[in-house]
Parts: C-alpha cells; sequence; structure tokens
C-alpha cells in the first residue's frame, strides 16, 4: 500500500478527534457523542469499559469523565496526533493531550491509541486505550 493512500481517512478521523475535544471543552454533550461510535470500548489504567449502546453511552460516559478529570479540570488540550495505521473506513491514531485547569496550568498529560472508524459515513472513537485512570 502506498503511504499517504488513506489521506482523506486520515484527516477525517484526525479531525473527529479534534471535534471530539472542541465538543468536551464546550459542553456539548451530543457533539461529543456524535464523535464516538458504539460499541465504545475505553482500556485505561483501571480497567476496561464497554458501552454497547448510545443510551449507556449518554448515561454514564460524563459522570466517569467528571469523575476522572477532578474538579480543577477546566479544558483539555490535544498537544499531538499521529496516524499509525489506516485503511479506507479505520484509523488507529496515537494521541498526546493535556487537562488544564482554569488558569491554563496543566494538570496531567497522557498519550492514547484511538481507533477511529467510519461508520455510516461518519467518522468516530469505537475504541481508546490509555494508561490514564
Amino acid at each position: 500500500m502506498a503511504e499517504g493512500q488513506w489521506a482523506d481517512s486520515e484527516q477525517a478521523a484526525i479531525k473527529a478527534v479534534e471535534d471530539f475535544m472542541s465538543a468536551l471543552n464546550a459542553g456539548d454533550n451530543q457533539a461529543l457523542y456524535n464523535t464516538m461510535h458504539v460499541p465504545h470500548v475505553r482500556i485505561s489504567g483501571n480497567g476496561v469499559a464497554i458501552h454497547n449502546t448510545r443510551e449507556d453511552l449518554e448515561g454514564d460516559y460524563l459522570k466517569g469523565f467528571a469523575a476522572r478529570a477532578g474538579d480543577s479540570w477546566h479544558h483539555t488540550v490535544l498537544d499531538s496526533v499521529e496516524v499509525l495505521h489506516s485503511s479506507e473506513d479505520k484509523v488507529h491514531l496515537y494521541i498526546q493531550w493535556t487537562r488544564h485547569d482554569k488558569d491554563n496550568r496543566p494538570l496531567l498529560t497522557h498519550q492514547a491509541l484511538w481507533i477511529m472508524t467510519r461508520v455510516d459515513g461518519r467518522w468516530g472513537a469505537q475504541a481508546r486505550s490509555s494508561f490514564a485512570p
């Protein structure tokens, strides 16, 4: 496979991650959930969470995020994105993100593998793995 053969897929997958971060920071829950596919798998430093339906995701995801992010969290910055593998309908991204407080002081930085897929023409996160709590 020639390098860059799936450049459109890669760009769309990266845009979906950027849209995720924007929606998270804006508190736009519906836009956030639109950047995720179900079943959605999150493999963390503390275990595995599987959200089988959109309703399951909407009922649980943000509660878990709030507990992980803590009271000082104000916003998250996507520091970097690297494409590891890509195909027409799936892209593996290695990302780094940093959570910040309201004074823009960094709270913590983590790296993660995000598996982005195109389902029904829409790109979204299908699975994520990191050592974050």
